[in-house]
């Protein structure tokens, strides 16, 4: 405002001329005359001075109460804005005109009101908009089939979609601000898996769990088979910490069961009966005499069909084990270089008569493997007819590599074969699969490597193959030298270990660097 004198200071100083300068003049220009007059001029203070200044204060006076009421009443304005203001209604404005610093105070107090009306309407805007986007967003969960929960740092459940509550039969109002694993509990073997390894990522963003074939119990206590994805978020301004998917498998796991049992079934009630054909095949092949070319090779190819059938049923039967957790083993302390020589010693007759070779890379010593002998050499037997299989006769080379890695020894098995297609590699260890489906025309089952990867998994390893189409094939498994833990079978004192149906999760990290 400055040094400028503004009409608020000139009414100021106006009043205060009229209530002490006017009576004040009255006063002395009754003094002066009275000096003047002398003696003569007797003034007498109760009939001339009090009325002169009777006459002189009661106008002041009159007139200081009517300056009051004038400036009184653009504070009055002011404070009926401000309570306006305090109520909210931002419409409410200060209207007058010639009232000097009130005025500016009063177009100030305009220009924030409008500016709060203004905020408002943006503000209220936006919220409607957000509101409009979370419709969507709400909307689009609700359409979805798959199950959708989102959770806050805290690991209690804040979303819960349409489908997952049909999933699960629970109501949105029975799981908000529960901890999900005890509404939500994803286990695998009877462990908790997705809730542990969220707990496990605290802080991480851009963390991706992906787990196939866990257990969920719905709320009436039946069981769910669900693949699940969980996202771990960082600074979501929604304050979700962590969005998890699960779709929906137990149609699908009913069927395989189903499919499995059916195949099991068939498996064993045919076991009998080709038992005895192949019994029947091996004495003729052994005791019959006097065969032409032509009846010996009828013969051997009969022989060598009932010994694959045998075979095929040898792993639907396994199939079916591992898929009901009933295929056991008995580790025991092996020599695993001893063991892989008379392996390969047996290996040789079938590797001569295929017209290939076999190489062994072996170190001289090696710790004490525990492991099942029998079920270690199926392991084996399945890679190398792999290898046999896809490498051509005569130039055929199948590799057998052994080397330790700390507590783990890795057992390679490579051939310089036809090699596996890149689009075949994810799915040659799953029930059924077979290469040739893709290229290759060799015939098979394709449970070899689902039976492999079930044994070396049950025995604490893992299974894994490297393959260049075209170069040839390494199939790779290692196993820990230290036992796995060990579950005695009722009247059984021997330590067995049984594979249980279970899921294996795998994490993908896909931080931003």
């Amino acid at each position: 405002m400055g040094m400028k004198s503004t009409r608020y200071l000139r009414q100021s100083l106006a009043l205060f001329f009229i209530v002490t300068l006017i009576p004040a003049l009255v006063v002395a220009a009754v003094w002066y005359l009275n000096t003047q007059a002398g003696a003569a001029f007797e003034l007498n203070f109760q009939s001339y001075v009090l009325p002169v200044m009777i006459v002189g204060v009661l106008p002041a006076l009159i007139l200081s109460f009517i300056f009051a009421e004038l400036l009184a009443r653009p504070v009055l304005r002011i404070h009926a804005a401000v309570m306006e203001l305090a109520r909210g209604n931002f419409k409410a404005q200060f209207k007058s005109r010639g009232a000097g610093e009130f005025e500016e105070i009063g177009n100030a107090l305009d220009q924030v009101a409008m500016r709060m009306q203004q905020m408002l309407s943006q503000a209220s805007s936006e919220t409607a908009i957000i509101a409009a986007e979370r419709g969507k967003l709400y909307s689009v969960l609700n359409s979805m089939t798959d199950g959708v929960f989102a959770l806050d740092r805290s690991g209690r459940i804040i979303l819960f979609n349409k489908a997952a509550c049909q999933l699960t039969g629970r109501t949105i109002g029975q799981v908000a601000g529960q901890l999900a694993e005890k509404v939500m509990p994803f286990r695998s073997g009877g462990e908790l898996i997705m809730t542990r390894w969220l707990a496990s990522q605290p802080g991480t963003e851009h963390k991706i769990g992906m787990w196939k074939g866990l257990e969920l119990y719905r709320a009436d206590g039946q069981s769910l088979f669900v693949d699940v994805q969980a996202v771990v978020l960082k600074d979501d301004p929604n304050g979700i910490a962590a969005l998890v998917t699960f779709h929906d498998l137990t149609k699908q796991q009913q069927l395989e069961e189903m499919k499995v049992d059916f195949v099991a079934l068939a498996a064993h009630e045919l076991r009998t009966p080709l038992t005895e054909v192949k019994g029947y095949l091996d004495v003729l092949a052994n005791e019959a005499k006097g065969l032409s070319k032509s009846n010996r090779e009828f013969l051997d190819r009969a022989v060598a069909s009932a010994a694959t059938l045998s075979g095929l049923m040898h792993n639907l039967l396994n199939v079916s084990r591992i898929e009901h957790g009933e295929l056991g083993y008995q580790p025991e302390a092996l020599n695993y270089v001893a063991f892989i020589n008379q392996f390969a010693a047996d290996l040789k007759p079938r590797i001569k008569q295929q017209r290939r070779k076999l190489k062994l890379e072996l170190p001289k010593t090696l710790p004490t493997l525990m492991a099942d002998p029998t079920a270690l050499r199926e392991v084996l037997t399945n890679l190398t007819d792999n290898a046999i299989n896809h490498t051509a006769p005569g130039n055929g080379t199948i590799t057998i590599t052994v080397v330790q890695h700390r507590g783990e020894i890795e057992t390679a098995v490579t051939d310089n074969g036809v090699g596996i297609t890149a689009d075949a590699l994810p799915h040659l260890f799953t029930k059924f699969f077979r290469v040739s489906e893709l290229k290759s025309t060799t015939r098979g089952t394709g449970l070899g490597l689902y039976i492999c990867k079930s044994i070396v998994e049950a025995q604490g390893g893992h299974i894994w193959v490297d393959s260049v189409e075209g170069e040839g094939s390494t199939f790779t498994f290692r196993l820990p030298v230290h036992p796995v833990a060990q579950i005695s079978n009722s009247g059984d004192n021997e330590p067995t270990t049984t594979i249980t149906r279970g899921a294996h999760g795998w994490i993908k990290d896909h931080s931003v660097h």
